[in-house]
């Protein structure tokens, strides 16, 4: 956060890229140990974990690991891409060394709505999305939709439930065909995927690594805390919860779907979101995530939990800051609340990020001390923690705790 250092470009912060700490984690492994990875760019030396069939990861997710186990993706200082997007070879480039990556193209079909669905059909399993290339081919299966109850539009690119929209009655849906009538008359194409509405109760993702040969690792199953069809935090599933996912079948149809990634030439970390319903039904592929997800940063930071036998909440908060905040307030307010945790064992909050929450309060102060900004307003941030509780019911109370230190601090929380 030092404000005299120069910031990035707008377009150096859309590269969603992240160094791995790899030197750092060297330190903490015993010289006798070569450092295990979970995934690309591997070095001279690295040794891989063992391939974990799907079929018996709710049996494996049960092991403890150690803390200096595999965090990092490389045995050396390699950068690796959070998501592939369209700066990313250049970066990488610019930066190297780097893993090998799947093309672009691949990326972006595998990403799409669109595709999961397609890959449902193709792998013989039930889809409820039905695809529609036009505005008239919304509103005809839009109608028949409401028949039943809402529904769901959705983007095929949108991001952690960014790009749904709950389409409940005939005159939300006429309105919103208005409006992409005109867009088809400018020339655009119009393209979504219409889902009901489902009774689910229990969102989770399953995350995954497939390399260049076509084999599979598994990695982790996460819970999800949605709020409103937008992600809000991922916790580790349990033993219990693994195990009814393998009884229903869940890991054999998410290895057909790694099978057919494979094949259309996408290797690197993949996340699957799915869900559960009212019913007990197992939605095993609600969406694809051909990248690294939050859930993933989860489970690696599992690794260092698990000897103590606490689990962490991974979330976020949204934050306006007052004038005259600081990071470094925060961490006082933290440590004086009794809310940081500062000893392994403990119970506590985590900040992950100081950048998030400070970037647009740096970027704000230097353009009024520029003259080419006049009023502050309130610029935001964003706080990525994790939260050490006891159980689900402490870990929600140390975040009620920790939202009442922040208002305390003057600052505003939007989600």
């Amino acid at each position: 956060n030092d404000e005299n250092k120069p910031l990035p470009e707008s377009d150096d912060f859309k590269r969603c890229m992240f160094s791995l700490a790899a030197e750092q984690a060297q330190k903490l492994i015993p010289a006798n140990r070569t450092l295990q990875t979970a995934g690309a760019g591997y070095s001279e030396g690295a040794v891989l974990h063992e391939p974990i069939s799907s079929k018996n990861a709710a049996n494996r997710l049960s092991q403890t690991q150690s803390p200096d186990e595999a965090l990092f993706t490389h045995a050396a200082n390699i950068l690796s891409p959070y998501a592939i997007t369209a700066e990313t070879e250049t970066y990488l480039r610019a930066a190297g060394p780097f893993g090998p990556l799947p093309d672009m193209e691949t990326v972006v079909g595998v990403n799409s709505k669109i595709y999961s669905s397609r890959l449902l059909a193709r792998i013989g399993e039930k889809r409820y999305g039905m695809e529609a290339n036009s505005t008239a081919e919304m509103e005809a299966i839009g109608a028949t939709l409401l028949k039943r109850g809402p529904y769901l539009l959705k983007d095929p690119f949108g991001v952690s439930g960014k790009g749904n929209l709950l389409i409940d009655s005939e005159a939300m849906q006429r309105r919103i065909a208005e409006h992409l009538h005109k867009q088809e008359g400018s020339g655009l194409r119009v393209q979504f995927l219409l889902e009901p509405l489902l009774p689910k109760v229990t969102d989770f993702s399953s995350h995954w690594f497939i390399r260049e040969n076509g084999e599979k690792e598994f990695i982790s199953v996460q819970r999800m805390m949605n709020h409103q069809q937008n992600y809000s935090g991922s916790i580790q599933a349990d033993e219990d919860f693994n195990c009814k996912l393998e009884n229903a079948g869940y890991f054999t149809v998410i290895e057909k779907a790694l099978r057919a990634l494979a094949e259309d030439g996408y290797h690197g970390f993949v996340c699957f979101d799915s869900m559960i319903l009212e019913d007990g039904e197992v939605v095993s592929i609600v969406e694809i995530n051909a990248r690294k997800s939050m859930g993933l940063i989860n489970a690696y930071l599992n690794t260092w939990w698990e000897p103590y036998g606490h689990t962490g909440w991974l979330t976020f908060l949204s934050l306006g800051l007052p004038e005259g905040f600081t990071f470094g307030k925060l961490l006082q307010a933290l440590r004086e609340s009794g809310l940081l945790l500062t000893a392994p064992g403990d119970y506590g909050i985590v900040p992950l990020s100081s950048n998030t929450v400070m970037v647009n309060e740096i970027l704000t102060r230097r353009r009024i001390a520029e003259g080419t900004q006049n009023k502050r307003g309130m610029p935001k941030g964003r706080l990525y923690a994790a939260v050490l509780g006891r159980d689900d019911g402490h870990r929600s109370e140390l975040v009620r705790s920790l939202r009442q230190m922040l208002a305390d601090l003057s600052v505003k929380v939007y989600n």
